[in-house]
């Protein structure tokens, strides 16, 4: 009976234990979230009082346009009395192993976005269904955009009411694994289908407000009247006007602005981080099934596959920024999409083959599956293209081929792989790890054997002549 009793006590104290450890947590919890709030108020604060101050003068610089490259209006086709070779190719430099890409991460932490109480806003971004818990409340107009007006609409936008509008949109840059570029877009989309194309002024401040509360290092300007968000990019972006501020490029995000002038409100919001051109993962679209294409290697027939790509994704590509960092183009990788439909057929073809005869036989299907154009033939300027936009279009040219051959690598057969960089051309080179003869590279104390796709009949380990004496610059692709 005494044990009963004692039971019964030390099952009480720990109930009433229990449900003051749950008491202690919440209130610990909720003082967090009051200190957190009351951190984001101050700095929005100081930020709008900084907005009233009279914003700089920038010239903008012109858009800088694609470069041409001369490319041969033929591939390069290999001379069949041309014999193997095992030479040294000069190269000049090796541009670094690029840094992770991290998401920026938001100032303080957000709320949880829960379900909302009334329907919420819809839209499409590249075919996608997207709802977001915008509502009439949200809603404000700018009577003007000069620093006051600009900074009272701060002011309003800093309100607890739209803190679950940046939360939602966290969690959908998460969902459809969007990059820095995709997400700003996600944003650009959403908030001109909420406002409407006649107040683009007020679409863009809400964009510049959900990016800096995101995380993200981005500046807002005005010019005749309209306001334009300025991104600031490590890379060269082509085909947008840019101004230089604190010795960074700010590149347009409006690429049809070409005023020369800007008054820019240049401050920093705490823990920005940089934009980044790079996609570490594919964006998930809704599905858009695009024609499908055969493909085939010539020298080996069993080499062939019925490929169709996303066409949504197409379309994102296609509103990509124009860069020269080619390895953004190679770490993009193939979409799952693809990757279902080809690697079972190209993993069955090369299975029992040496890592070499594997190499020869995948870099066989990349010269002769694909038609030849040059860029300005299919596009009417220099385009590298994504490798899934080499699946999709009739035509593919040197870089294209270099870009897929390299994923096609990595993927399948485990291995580093470089992109050669010439003045009109790019290539690859491939580390086996062995002494695999052939025309080479010695980087890092380690042999890499060039493999060219695009010159049509070789094998892996033969150089173009052309380029047998010429310097490439190396590119490494994380």
């Amino acid at each position: 009976m005494l044990l009963f009793l004692a039971g019964n006590v030390s099952a009480q104290s720990f109930e009433e234990y229990r449900r003051q450890a749950l008491s202690d947590f919440d209130s610990y919890k909720a003082e967090e979230i009051r200190k957190f709030k009351a951190y984001r108020d101050k700095v929005n604060a100081e930020y709008a009082e900084y907005m009233r101050r009279a914003w700089s003068e920038y010239k903008a610089l012109p858009a800088d346009p694609v470069p041409p490259r001369p490319e041969p209006p033929k591939p390069v086709v290999k001379d069949p009395d041309t014999k193997p070779s095992n030479d040294p190719i000069p190269f000049d430099n090796i541009l670094p192993t690029p840094a992770p890409v991290l998401p920026p991460q938001p100032v303080a932490p957000l709320p949880v976005p829960g379900k909302p109480a009334r329907p919420s806003f819809s839209f499409t971004f590249y075919g996608t269904p997207c709802t977001v818990g915008l509502e009439e409340q949200h809603r404000f107009s700018l009577v003007g955009i000069d620093e006051n007006k600009v900074a009272d609409a701060w002011k309003l936008l800093s309100s607890d009411a739209y803190l679950s509008v940046v939360a939602e949109c966290l969690t959908w840059r998460d969902k459809l694994q969007l990059c820095d570029w995709g997400y700003m877009r996600f944003l650009e989309r959403m908030t001109t289908a909420f406002f409407g194309t006649d107040k683009s002024n007020e679409a863009r401040l809400l964009q510049m407000y959900i990016l800096t509360q995101s995380g993200y290092k981005v500046r807002i300007a005005r010019a005749d009247e309209r306001l334009v968000l300025l991104l600031p990019s490590k890379n060269n972006i082509y085909e947008y006007a840019y101004l230089h501020i604190g010795g960074c490029k700010y590149y347009v995000a409006d690429a049809s602005m070409r005023q020369k002038r800007f008054y820019v409100f240049d401050r920093e919001f705490p823990q920005e981080q940089f934009f980044s051109l790079r996609i570490p993962r594919e964006p998930l679209l809704s599905m858009r099934a695009a024609y499908a294409r055969q493909l085939t290697a010539e020298g080996y027939p069993e080499v062939s596959a019925n490929v169709a790509t996303n066409r949504n994704l197409i379309d994102f590509y296609n509103d990509y920024p124009l860069t020269d960092a080619w390895n953004i183009y190679a770490e993009a990788s193939l979409s799952a999409l693809v990757k279902k439909q080809l690697y079972p057929i190209l993993q069955k073809a090369i299975a029992g083959n040496s890592k070499a005869a594997a190499a020869n036989m995948l870099i066989d299907w990349v010269q002769t599956a694909f038609d030849y154009r040059t860029d300005d033939e299919q596009f009417g300027q220099e385009r590298p293209l994504f490798a899934d936009e080499t699946l999709y279009y009739p035509y593919s040219d040197c870089e294209d081929r270099a870009i897929l051959y390299a994923i096609l690598i990595r993927d399948l057969l485990g291995l580093d792989v470089v992109l050669l960089h010439y003045p009109e051309h790019l290539a690859t080179a491939v580390c086996f790890g062995d002494d695999t003869p052939g025309d080479h590279l010695m980087i890092d104390g380690r042999k890499y054997i060039v493999c060219d796709p695009t010159y049509i009949g070789a094998t892996i380990g033969e150089t173009m002549p052309q380029y047998k004496q010429t310097r490439a610059s190396v590119v490494r692709i994380r």
